[in-house]
């Protein structure tokens, strides 16, 4: 098998294991890539000239729809197929516009998706005439929904997860990065069960009527290699278990170094400062009744080690000081969420 070579399946290398055994939307994009601009649908979606909105990429996706339509779709019988390939047709058209037109502004692609939806009608009714299980409409309001692409990535892992997961019993080797393409679609689950806990619409019904068998978290535990994944995952946290900074009553960090190894300055600090403190008070006194205690701080050596400790003093608090700003420094470098990550993965159509 060539083309997935990476342990973790995105949805390119969805693409590609479904291409190279002809299964799931394979077949529907093969079908659609390869429905080639014609100038016979010039009267709906213009010339290359005077092309539908200004835009040939809008009229060659417009001639690629109505290709499909008339030589692929409208010739077949769609009462018993296992997906609904119209929907991901409108599917695929609206997030067409959004990849080939991504420099204009939502609205630009909005109306150029108003346009292909009322040719699309007007196609169906005054030039193909089928009966309606050979027509496909176009969904108007798909675009209505703020999580369109969401619904989108959805129903497009229900169309491929059967047709794969019936497959893996003749490619063992590809049980790891399915399970974890499945996995990966456990956060898209999640939105959809928050959003319909508090939503009973039509959506929601399909939802929990035809998407949620295939939730990561039913069918994982069906994989072969499910046992085999969670055992190297243990085994991998027991290598590295997590450290954690609290230790039991009455014992110390064991990685924490000896008090013997600490600076003399830091081991001595409590002793020190005590001492200074009661020779510092016995020079009050001296000082109080004789003008002697400058010429004994200054000269003597009790005056050096009265200097001495207050030096030490001074310095542990600049340094201190200099951590906490080294730390700050660390905390506040930017840190860019999206780097390396979240980024989109089209599914490489070819502009006509």
């Amino acid at each position: 098998m060539s083309g997935i070579k990476r342990r973790e399946w995105n949805e390119r290398d969805v693409l590609d294991f479904l291409n190279e055994n002809t299964i799931g939307r394979a077949i529907f994009y093969e079908q659609l890539e390869n429905s080639l601009t014609s100038n016979s649908y010039d009267n709906y979606c213009g010339t290359a000239q005077l092309p539908l909105h200004g835009s040939r990429s809008v009229r060659n996706t417009c001639s690629s729809i109505l290709n499909y339509l008339e030589n692929i779709y409208s010739e077949s019988d769609h009462t018993t197929d296992t997906y609904d390939v119209c929907k991901l047709l409108n599917y695929w058209v609206y997030n067409r516009l959004k990849i080939l037109l991504h420099s204009y502004n939502s609205n630009y692609i909005i109306r150029a998706h108003g346009d292909i939806v009322r040719i699309w009608n007007d196609f169906n009714e005054l030039k193909l005439k089928k009966d309606e299980n050979k027509t496909c409409k176009p969904i108007s309001n798909i675009i209505a929904y703020n999580d369109w692409d969401k619904r989108k990535e959805l129903y497009e892992y229900y169309v491929d997860y059967s047709p794969i997961y019936q497959l893996l019993r003749f490619f063992p080797d590809k049980c790891n990065e399915f399970y974890h393409y499945v996995e990966s679609k456990k956060p898209l689950y999640e939105h959809f069960k928050k959003h319909c806990s508090s939503n009973r619409n039509d959506w929601c019904n399909e939802f929990y009527t035809k998407y949620e068998e295939y939730d990561p978290d039913k069918v994982l535990s069906t994989f072969e290699c499910h046992q085999k994944i969670i055992d190297e995952r243990a085994a991998a946290a027991s290598e590295d278990p997590q450290k954690v900074d609290t230790f039991p009553a009455g014992e110390t960090n064991p990685e924490a170094p000896p008090a013997d190894t600490l600076p003399r300055s830091t081991q001595n600090l409590p002793e020190k400062s005590h001492t200074v403190t009661k020779i510092g008070n016995v020079l009050l006194g001296v000082v109080a009744t004789s003008m002697t205690s400058g010429v004994l701080y200054r000269f003597t050596p009790l005056g050096r080690r009265l200097r001495s400790g207050y030096g030490s003093n001074r310095n542990i608090v600049s340094n201190l000081n200099g951590a906490d700003n080294g730390l700050f420094d660390y905390a506040s470098e930017s840190y860019n969420p999206y780097s390396g990550h979240g980024e989109e993965h089209y599914m490489g159509y070819h502009p006509a």
